[in-house]
């Protein structure tokens, strides 16, 4: 299964996002960390569908595979917050206002200003505007200031395997195998909210 590097940064940008701003959350309130604690949850069914997947899943190698699903599990509050996601429980300008906020605007230039050549390069590289992979760091993380601690291969495999948007979250859930098998990140440190 080929994903190319523009869908899997877009992906995995609108995946953090809807974690992030989902749920109801005060979007516009900003923690350094989640405050959730989300335990995974023992669900035989998941367990056989992340034998299935990584039985048919080519092109991540097995130390990867591993070091990815060791630690697995099905977390039952990440369907929650997609079902649940902020953008679509309040009204269009409601959303824009939180969303696109004066402190949010403003912090978004200063970052983009301190981050032109690293957003240039990812423009270049990945064909992605530097001011769209801007927009979705703030919306994702307020800039890098929000942090998140929710396993990422165990939030989407949930996802995945939940079945509403399955086909998408495979693909996704590929894309973050390919980040790890790259080295770019250990899968204990692949987190999200």
């Amino acid at each position: 299964m080929q994903v190319s590097k523009r869908t899997t940064l877009i992906g995995l940008g609108a995946l953090f996002l809807s974690g992030c701003v989902g749920g109801g959350g005060r979007m516009g309130a900003v923690s350094a960390r989640t405050t959730t604690q989300y335990t995974p949850a023992p669900n035989a069914g998941f367990d056989a569908w992340v034998a299935g997947f990584r039985a048919r899943t080519k092109g991540i190698n097995d130390s990867t595979m591993n070091a990815a699903f060791r630690n697995v599990g099905f977390i039952p509050e990440v369907i929650e917050r997609d079902r649940n996601q902020t953008e679509f429980k309040r009204s269009l300008q409601d959303y824009l206002a939180i969303a696109a906020s004066d402190e949010r605007v403003s912090k978004g230039r200063a970052a983009y200003g301190r981050q032109r050549a690293t957003l240039d390069a990812i423009e270049r590289r990945y064909g992605v505007e530097g001011n769209v992979v801007a927009a979705v760091w703030g919306l994702e993380s307020f800039f890098g200031e929000r942090r998140g601690d929710i396993p990422v291969i165990s939030a989407v495999a949930t996802l995945a395997y939940e079945g509403r948007r399955g086909a998408f979250f495979e693909k996704q859930l590929i894309a973050a195998l390919k980040i790890l098998q790259n080295g770019d990140v250990t899968a204990d440190r692949m987190t999200g909210c």
